[in-house]
């Protein structure tokens, strides 16, 4: 490894050594300081501090995970690149938000139970108390009347781009050969004619299911051994994603929204733009009352707000029943995935071990890009094919792909371009 003062690995795989141009006695006592940062308990008002500003600072989970990476890893030495490195793997394995997921597992490695607590609670409180303010905001008029349709429009297209974008990115990151490609297209038929949460439990176990029986090494046993809490703790999210998955009466649809919520958010592989359908399924009824215009809106300025894409969450809670309602549903989503990755944790190198078990999570991940493209199909399909929103389309690839604009950037210009045409002009 090059450069002078980067964290570099070393042939003990357990740890890592700062390369500085210092005698050999010298290199031993940095090796050995950070050896004994790493044995060190991080305090926890520390361990919330550092998380709740790095989460706070990150448009993301993956720029939350490199913030974290850049100050446990290279800064404090609190752990090894390789030891990060099975937290974001784990954490991709699992459903949930990716970079939440991966400061849950930082407080458990750090500080145990409790630590995985308030890492968790700090990474998610930065974006729900904003997301939480600006449904309040969102509720007066003078915010509803600035939200026209047309700018609504526009946002939308913006938002169609944006994970237009990430489905690309995915896909060349995880569609690798002929099998991947198939099992990709063969989710997108059927998450488009898909009308029932059944429909993408059983698309994401077919898909589970379907690599684990055409792995090419078939001579393995998957053997992990659970404790009482742990196998309680595995019935109690099967019964959400049961409920989740079960067609109700309209009835109860409000009256189990927050379990049938928790159940959801076992089914979210592969980033929170995936999210945008399993979510919609929940909260654009007649029962709920969340309308089409906010559902995309809320999408549309998620990228707006620090923390991962999942953010929207408080915002529809509140929308349902206040500041109760986007505690809980905040609590619904995130807590069960911070459970579950704490438990997977713990049968890390198991897991890993099983070639059957990793060939099914391929094909899993595969199938959740199908609901990226969908989404873009969904979200195209309610604006108006007119020249002005092709140029939106246009200008906001151009800054996604080519000039690497933030989203906020291109969301604000948007919103300026669009509020001066309206008041002296006309926009088709």
């Amino acid at each position: 490894m090059p450069a002078t003062g980067r964290a570099s690995y070393n042939d003990d795989p357990g740890g890592w050594a700062r390369r500085v141009p210092v005698a050999r006695g010298a290199m031993q006592t940095i090796t050995s300081q950070d050896a004994a940062r790493r044995g060190a308990r991080e305090p926890l008002w520390t361990l919330f501090r550092v998380v709740f500003g790095l989460s706070a600072l990150s448009w993301g989970g993956l720029a939350l995970m490199a913030q974290l990476e850049n100050h446990y890893v290279e800064r404090e030495g609190r752990l090894s690149r390789i030891a990060f490195s099975d937290l974001i793997a784990l954490a991709w394995m699992v459903p949930g938000p990716v970079g939440c997921n991966v400061a849950v597992q930082l407080g458990h490695a750090l500080r145990g139970r409790t630590g995985a607590w308030v890492a968790g609670i700090a990474s998610v409180l930065p974006f729900f108390m904003l997301m939480t303010l600006f449904a309040i905001f969102y509720r007066t008029p003078f915010v509803r009347a600035a939200a026209s349709q047309t700018l609504l429009n526009h946002f939308s297209v913006v938002l169609a781009t944006l994970i237009a974008v990430t489905w690309y990115k995915q896909a060349r990151a995880l569609l690798r050969g002929k099998l991947e490609w198939l099992a990709a297209a063969l989710g997108c038929v059927a998450l488009f004619y898909a009308r029932s949460p059944a429909a993408y439990v059983a698309m994401l176990g077919a898909a589970f299911g379907a690599g684990w029986v055409i792995s090419p090494i078939r001579n393995t046993r998957l053997v992990v051994s659970f404790g009482r809490g742990d196998r309680h703790l595995l019935i109690a999210l099967c019964v959400l994603l049961v409920l989740f998955a079960l067609p109700l009466p309209t009835r109860y649809e409000l009256a189990l929204l927050w379990p049938r919520l928790a159940g959801a958010g076992m089914t979210l592989f592969g980033g929170g733009f995936s999210a945008l359908p399993v979510l919609k399924t929940l909260f654009v009824t007649p029962a709920i009352g969340v309308s089409d215009n906010d559902f995309t809106l809320a999408f549309s300025l998620s990228p707006l707000s620090p923390g991962p894409l999942l953010n929207v969450v408080p915002f529809f809670g509140y929308l349902v029943d206040g500041w109760l309602g986007a505690l809980i549903a905040t609590l619904a989503l995130f807590v069960p995935s911070g459970c579950l990755v704490v438990l997977a944790q713990r049968h890390l190198h198991q897991l890993k071990a099983n070639p059957r078990f990793e060939h099914g999570m391929r094909m899993l991940r595969a199938v959740t890009t199908a609901f990226l493209a969908v989404a873009v199909l969904r979200i195209a399909g309610h604006v108006p094919f007119k020249p002005a929103y092709l140029l939106t389309a246009l200008f906001s690839g151009m800054c996604f792909v080519k000039l690497k604009v933030p989203v906020y950037v291109v969301y604000g210009t948007v919103a300026v371009v669009c509020g001066l045409w309206l008041a002296y002009g006309s926009l088709p």
